[in-house]
């Protein structure tokens, strides 16, 4: 589920790419056609000055778009070894495998008390909060809130 989960990412992020080539030709069309423009009414020199000053700003620009577009990769350890999604209430059971609350249970309900990643015996009282868990993946939903729409 993990290569679907990145395999989904790349696909997203090649089509994000491909718009952003065809905006980058077409400003690029744009800043020849003002360097053009400018040429006509100016000296080559400065047209040319002009237009490396232009250039350099949208790619500057670029660059920060595509840095504020870059996503890291969300741990697997944030994520339930069930739904592969993060984990909003993660729980733990006693052999240390750790679960999004609602996921564990469903499973419990559904296919009978049993760990499913040890296949041993457990129980709904043995499964208990993983708080120290919790606190990592709300630090890291602070820095990447985009994460919970993933």
């Amino acid at each position: 589920l993990y290569s679907l989960y990145a395999a989904r990412n790349h696909t997203h992020a090649a089509l994000v790419g491909s718009q952003d080539d065809e905006n980058r030709r077409m400003i690029d069309g744009l800043l020849e056609e003002a360097y053009e423009h400018e040429k006509a009414q100016t000296s080559a020199i400065d047209a040319s000055a002009a237009h490396g000053t232009r250039t350099q700003t949208v790619s500057e620009i670029y660059d920060r778009i595509s840095k504020s577009r870059e996503r890291p990769a969300i741990p697997e350890a944030l994520c339930c070894q069930i739904t592969f999604d993060i984990m909003r209430e993660p729980v733990q059971t006693p052999a240390g495998h750790t679960y999004e609350r609602e996921a564990i249970e469903h499973h419990i309900q559904k296919n009978g008390p049993w760990d499913p990643v040890t296949r041993k015996p457990l129980q709904r009282s043995q499964i208990v909060k993983n708080h120290a868990l919790l606190s990592v993946i709300d630090e890291f939903l602070k820095q990447h809130p985009w994460a919970y729409g993933s």
